[in-house]
């Protein structure tokens, strides 16, 4: 009977320990997350393909070997432009090795591929306009022999050269990328 028992506690105490050791080495990392104001909009894991700025503003690409609590380790590769045998213009892959980084390293991620990107989202519409509205206000203004900066032309100017400044800024707040800061942050789960 005293062997049962302590067969019985043993087995229990095994149990625990194995529960409680499995569930501390399920506390390491395995995900980076990318988020835009607290929600996650991309997640990666091992194995996935990963396109960043570094801390030295340079673009990486790879596939992710390991993620833990701090850092990860990608596997650079970088495509360059060949010409086949065949005279036709062909993809060849580079790889660079490994390199083991922190989190705090990354400053950007790039969009990713297939995203619409419009020339009204990306403020080329409104330069383009502004400037040729300007241009074309000034060659008129030329051709009629008025003066170019005279004040009933001034305001069609400055009309022309605000579109454009629109432009700009519309430019500045969509960029192709997602800089980490005060609106994207990476956090490892």
């Amino acid at each position: 009977m005293v062997k049962k028992k302590f067969i019985y506690s043993f087995s229990i105490l095994l149990f625990l320990f194995c529960a409680i050791t499995s569930q501390v080495r399920a506390q390491g990392g395995s995900l980076l997350l990318l988020k835009d104001r607290g929600i996650i909009i991309r997640s990666f894991t091992s194995g996935d393909y990963i396109n960043f700025e570094f801390s030295n503003a340079q673009w990486l690409t790879g596939y992710i070997d390991w993620i833990k609590n701090d850092s990860i380790q990608i596997n650079q590769f970088a495509l360059q432009g060949a010409i086949t045998m065949f005279g036709t213009y062909g993809q060849d892959t580079l790889k660079l090795g490994r390199l083991v980084l922190h989190i705090n390293e990354i400053r950007a991620f790039a969009k990713d591929r297939g995203h619409f990107r419009s020339v009204f989202t990306n403020g080329t519409f409104l330069k383009a306009g502004g400037i040729g509205y300007v241009g074309l206000n000034i060659i008129n203004s030329v051709i009629k022999g008025d003066a170019v900066f005279d004040s009933k032309n001034m305001p069609r100017i400055a009309g022309g050269l605000a579109a454009w400044l629109a432009g700009v800024f519309v430019k500045r707040s969509n960029p192709d990328y997602r800089p980490i800061g005060k609106r994207f942050s990476v956090e490892i789960l």
